[in-house]
């Protein structure tokens, strides 16, 4: 058995880099915001993001829901007339 069939196409060396570059990216995101945020900020505990964002699904999992959206003073501030 051929564990690589002939048209099963492989990825190019570039597109692997910038793969590799996205995750990385990814992962350097989700634990700078881990690291910066309050923890009342977090949905869930910060330790079990901490694991789950060191992977590239589980940063873009944190990135999209784990965090919790900032109420900023100034849009709670009446608009002059």
């Amino acid at each position: 058995m051929n564990p690589n069939p002939p048209d099963e196409q492989r990825p190019s060396p570039v597109g692997m880099a910038i793969g590799w570059v996205v995750a990385a990216l990814l992962i350097f995101l989700a634990q700078r915001d881990l690291r910066r945020r309050p923890p009342e900020a977090v949905r869930g505990p910060v330790v079990l993001w901490r694991v789950v964002a060191g992977t590239p699904p589980g940063a873009a999992a944190y990135l999209l829901v784990g965090r919790r959206r900032s109420d900023s003073p100034a849009s709670e501030e009446p608009l002059p007339a």
